[in-house]
């Protein structure tokens, strides 16, 4: 009981994030222009879409089951794993791709192919976590 309790109140936490995210992005953008550092060129926008990647990313590795089968258990966790690190270095990995925080890619259209490239994978990884789970029946 205490793990679906658990798993709720992660849920909760991981759609408000989310949910911000959008109205940030749809409802409010003036918000991601909003400085946090003029040194470092840091705007809001760049935190708040880190956030919701990151949210995204955990939400759905709250939904994917894992396989039963050992030897895909283990390549999905160690997927899961690596996906979820590459989420969380989005923001450092951004920055060394577009040499700014608020990610402006000025004269640097394979920069900007290369970021956005990185971003899709993130986005779109959890479908190879659901082929892998294809492969194996999944646990409740």
């Amino acid at each position: 009981m205490k793990t679906a309790m658990n798993k709720s109140t992660k849920l909760i936490l991981l759609l408000s994030v989310l949910a911000f995210t959008f109205y940030c992005l749809f409802i409010q953008p003036e918000l991601l222009g909003i400085s946090i550092s003029e040194k470092l060129n840091f705007p809001l926008g760049s935190l708040i879409s880190w956030s919701g990647i990151v949210a995204y990313t955990l939400t759905l590795h709250l939904f994917i089951k894992l396989p039963t089968k050992t030897i895909l258990l283990k390549i999905s966790k160690l997927l899961r794993y690596f996906h979820i690190g590459l989420t969380l270095f989005w923001l450092p990995v951004s920055y060394f791709i577009s040499g700014n925080l608020a990610f402006a890619f000025q004269n640097k259209p394979i920069a900007f192919k290369l970021w956005i490239g990185y971003t899709l994978v993130l986005l779109l990884f959890p479908l190879l976590l659901i082929l892998v789970n294809r492969f194996g029946k999944s646990e409740d």
